[in-house]
This record gives C-alpha cells, sequence and structure tokens, in this order.
C-alpha cells in the first residue's frame, strides 16, 4: 500500500480528510522530527499543498487545528537554552539528600525530620535533573488571521522547523517544493567535508528565492 494511501488513512482516523488533489507535503513529529509515515498516535504538524494541520492526541483526546495556506501570515519559532549546570544542581541536592540521611543513621537521630528533610532535598534534585531531560525544547505559533496555532516541540522537532517554514512559504508562493529538494539534494553532494563549511540546508534556502513559480 503506497504512503499517499497510508497516510490518508492515518489522518482520516484523527478526523482529518484530504481534499481532492491534496497531498501531505511535509510533517514534524513534535517530539522526533521530520517524518514521511504519519502515525495516529503521535502529534505531528504538517503542510499539504493547501493547508497547515496540526493533530495531536493524549489520555485517548485528539485536537486538530488546520488553516488554508493562504492565510498564514507568520510562523515563529522559539528555542528556550536548557542549562546543563541545572544537572549539577540538581545533582548536589541529591547527593545532600543522601549524606543527610547517611549522617542521621550513624549519628542514630530516630527523628522523623532529619529523614523528611533528605528525602524532599533528593526530590528536589530529581526534578532538577528531569526537567533538563525531558523537557521541551521551545515552541512553535503559527498566525493565521485570528487563529494561532501553537506546538510545544523537542529539540529536534525544532532542528528540522527551517526546512518546514522554507516548504511553507514556498508552497504558499506557488513554487515547486520538488525543485526546492532537487535544489537541497544538490547543495548536500556539493558540501565539502570541512566542519565549519555552511550548512546544506541554508544553501537551498537561498537557492529557493531564485527558484520560479511552478
Amino acid at each position: 500500500m503506497g504512503r499517499y494511501i497510508l497516510n490518508s488513512l492515518t489522518l482520516s482516523q484523527v478526523g482529518i480528510r484530504l481534499l481532492p488533489n491534496e497531498r501531505v507535503d511535509i510533517a514534524v513529529e513534535l517530539e522526533s522530527g521530520l517524518t514521511e509515515d504519519l502515525e495516529q498516535s503521535r502529534s505531528t504538524l504538517l503542510l499539504t499543498n493547501h493547508r497547515l494541520i496540526r493533530y495531536s492526541v493524549s489520555h485517548h483526546k485528539t485536537s486538530v487545528i488546520s488553516s488554508l495556506l493562504k492565510d498564514v501570515d507568520t510562523i515563529e519559532v522559539t528555542k528556550s537554552e536548557r542549562h546543563r549546570q541545572w544537572v549539577g544542581v540538581g545533582v548536589v541536592f541529591m547527593l545532600g539528600g543522601i549524606l543527610l540521611e547517611t549522617a542521621a543513621l550513624i549519628v542514630g537521630v530516630s527523628l522523623f525530620s532529619p529523614s523528611l528533610m533528605a528525602f524532599a532535598l533528593f526530590l528536589i534534585g530529581v526534578v532538577f535533573v528531569l526537567s533538563y531531560a525531558g523537557g521541551n525544547a521551545g515552541e512553535v505559533v503559527v498566525r493565521a488571521g485570528s487563529k494561532e496555532i501553537k506546538s510545544r516541540m523537542r529539540k529536534q522537532a525544532l532542528d528540522d522547523m527551517g526546512l518546514f517554514v522554507q516548504r511553507a512559504y514556498a508552497l504558499k508562493m506557488g513554487y515547486n517544493t520538488s525543485l526546492l529538494e532537487t535544489a537541497d539534494g544538490e547543495a548536500k553532494q556539493a558540501q565539502p567535508d570541512d566542519e565549519h563549511a555552511e550548512p546544506a540546508s541554508a544553501r537551498a534556502a537561498s537557492l529557493g528565492d531564485e527558484i520560479p513559480a511552478g
């Protein structure tokens, strides 16, 4: 079964039906980034050649919001910097809790408060570590007329939003996105091995300015 049919079936399961001659152009899962195969259980922001759509699934509840591409005014991508020192702070709290409990046991203190304080310190440390490791890295806000389509994303998905935004405006302006794919592929092949070379996606973006409408 072809990808078009499989993706159409997945979209129909979350309440989205593609229009005649409508196709999925690019999709970004909010957790893991670019994908070609849509999954019902994974919240996704996607473009078709006519619409921008976001669907999310949580606790057996499905939420869908969409807008015509011609109505999209801006796409704002905000990245949150997560500082590694908070992991160190968390580890310090956790060790402090362990040391406090150990000291209480060695001294033979039978009071409840030292153990409670040690447990509280350990939990605070766990919160710091988990906040760094599991937190979202930023947010994407799409403004289309009076609508605001907000999506919290992890780092990999945010890194892929550059290509998503490029494709959104290419479609909105009537460019042939297959030409963008060709330009991106040629840029990757021509990219030198030097680690400081200009990223292929940036080259493709500059080439996109010269691509005639398809």
